[in-house]
């Protein structure tokens, strides 16, 4: 059995927070523990918004909790109240990762039937306790550099495959069909963008950017690009002459996918191809013909459209890269 570093993380915060409030002897040590297990969130960011949450919640249900009680007394038509007031206050201020903590402190005022400065010293604690070993805990995340550029190596090696399949595909009028690989390559995309904002949601203190999340964006895009390409090559039933060139351009793309190759000449080469195509080629001779032209005309004219969405990607990353030497020699 295989043990996450999430629920390795929540054993122990849990145990850490539990010993230090039972070690100090504070009242209801258990919910120490508990916070602290809520506290342990999938990013540091969105771990240290849940617990400002926590916080915030926690004070405004004891100062609610001990004004009710003190003014209304400790009943069951109290706590009805109480309820009914808290919650949409809740709510409204967006702490709604607060309620399950303030619930629990709630109750325990109502059980010790009491408001006293030692009885909110004690909650206080619990909460700091539970919130701060939570946090501590949670700094610690895996590195996902690996598993994202495994991915994106994947993902890479899918869009050359399908450009040569393709290739193969005008070349031959023989079809092949993609579908396993284009819901393969959707997967891949989902699981990058996915990695690539949990790396954001822990850059603690940065600049809330990652070119990966932006690549996989990208490919996104393509992806979507792609899958008309993918379309228009099914109708290619029928080899004419102007499907070499056009077969020659694709397996070309097919060799430069990788990250960082520039586009900006393919589409130069890509936009004088099409210009022959359309100004020196003969006219059909039969609607088959015709058709055949059209659907290779469409490829071209996607294919143009997937490069032009990696040139942008390329001139991002150009940016991206001055943006970080500049900052550097600022360092300096």
């Amino acid at each position: 059995m295989k043990i996450g570093s999430r629920t390795l993380k929540t054993a122990v915060a849990a145990g850490i927070a539990m010993l230090i409030a039972e070690t100090i002897h504070l009242d209801y040590y258990v919910f120490a523990a508990i916070i602290a297990i809520l506290s342990i969130q999938e990013t540091r960011k969105k771990s240290f918004r849940a617990s400002y949450e926590r916080v915030m919640a926690s004070l405004i249900a004891i100062g609610m909790g001990a004004l009710m009680f003190t003014l209304l007394g400790y009943s069951p038509a109290t706590l009805t109240l109480y309820f009914v007031m808290f919650i949409p206050l809740v709510q409204q201020l967006k702490l709604q990762d607060g309620m399950i903590t303030s619930v629990v402190i709630l109750t325990h005022l109502y059980t010790e039937g009491r408001f006293t400065i030692e009885l909110f010293m004690n909650e206080l604690l619990l909460i700091a306790i539970g919130v701060g070993v939570g946090l501590i805990v949670n700094m610690y995340m895996p590195a996902l550099d690996r598993e994202i550029e495994r991915i994106k190596d994947n993902i890479d090696r899918a869009l050359a495959v399908y450009f040569y399949d393709i290739a193969a595909c005008v070349e031959t009028g023989i079809y092949n069909d993609h579908a396993m690989m284009l819901l393969k390559t959707r997967d891949y995309l989902k699981q990058g963008k996915d990695l690539a904002l949990r790396r954001m949601g822990n850059s603690i203190g940065k600049r809330n950017e990652d070119m990966d999340y932006l690549y996989f964006r990208m490919r996104e895009r393509q992806y979507d690009i792609l899958k008309r390409i993918v379309d228009n090559a099914r109708e290619i039933t029928l080899v004419v002459d102007e499907a070499k060139p056009v077969a020659t351009f694709l397996r070309l793309v097919g060799d430069n996918v990788n990250e960082r190759a520039d586009a900006s000449a393919f589409l130069r080469e890509l936009d004088a191809t099409i210009d022959h195509y359309r100004k020196n080629v003969p006219l059909p001779t039969s609607r088959e013909e015709f058709e055949v032209r059209s659907s290779l005309l469409n490829i071209l004219s996607d294919v143009k459209s997937y490069l032009i969405l990696k040139e942008r990607y390329i001139l991002l990353l150009k940016e991206h890269g001055h943006a970080r030497e500049h900052r550097a020699e600022q360092k300096d």
